[in-house]
């Protein structure tokens, strides 16, 4: 059996959730500045944005800024506003500086059960860790709040490279950071597209999270906890 020099995670879904879920935490921040509106609504809006988002940048690149980040979350933050027939640009940062807010609340994210023994034993075999993810510009912050930043070598978030999963770059950058070949990694993530495809594309084996045994793509090596992981590290 293959042994790997580095692991790396993706994060949302991955290793932490949002707690009581993703669409509630962004709920309570819209009812904290007033807006009520209806939750199916709201989902749809959501799901079509954020398609709408990653299908404009596709395969490329863009700005690795701070500023940049800002304003890719305030364009979505109103494009979500105006599918659910609000269109006060005044309410726009207000809404973003809230959903910061309830995101960041103690509890919001939560890691899965099994992550703090799965990075410890990982650890304990000298393995080198990673997180590469889809993210803003404060992942590590998020990585700190769940106290796990000292299991990991080296934390890529999308923002801060200039490109989204499945953009090969992006793994590149975690490996160029440890200086670990591509076919010595191994990349584990709950969406196949991003996950796998990406890491494929970077030259590195993948596995995939399929927490809820959705099934549908034979070809890929697919795993319902990470304690899998520990078997093929």
């Amino acid at each position: 059996m293959k042994r790997y020099d580095l692991i790396t995670f993706d994060m949302g879904y991955t290793l932490a959730y949002f707690y009581p879920s993703e669409e509630e935490l962004f709920l309570r921040a819209l009812r904290s500045v007033g807006l009520e509106l209806d939750p199916a609504a709201v989902r749809q809006a959501r799901s079509a944005v954020w398609r709408e988002y990653f299908a404009s940048i596709g395969g490329t690149t863009f700005e690795a800024t701070e500023e940049r980040d800002r304003k890719a979350e305030a364009w979505i933050m109103a494009q979500t506003l105006a599918h659910c027939g609000v269109h006060n640009q005044d309410l726009v940062d207000v809404v973003c500086k809230a959903s910061k807010a309830v995101f960041k609340a103690p509890g919001a994210v939560r890691l899965y059960d099994e992550v703090p023994d799965v990075l410890k034993a990982l650890r304990a075999r000298g393995l080198r860790l990673g997180i590469v993810s889809n993210w803003s510009w404060d992942l590590h912050e998020y990585v700190h709040m769940l106290e796990i930043t000292p299991y990991f070598d080296v934390i890529v978030g999308s923002a801060r490279v200039g490109c989204e999963k499945p953009h090969p770059r992006i793994f590149g950058e975690a490996l160029q950071a440890v200086g670990v070949p591509p076919e010595r990694a191994l990349h584990v993530g709950d969406s196949y597209e991003a996950d796998v495809l990406g890491a494929r594309a970077a030259g590195m084996d993948a596995l995939w999270l399929d927490r809820a045994g959705a099934g549908g793509h034979p070809e890929c090596r697919s795993i319902r906890d990470l304690r899998a992981v520990l078997e093929l590290a």
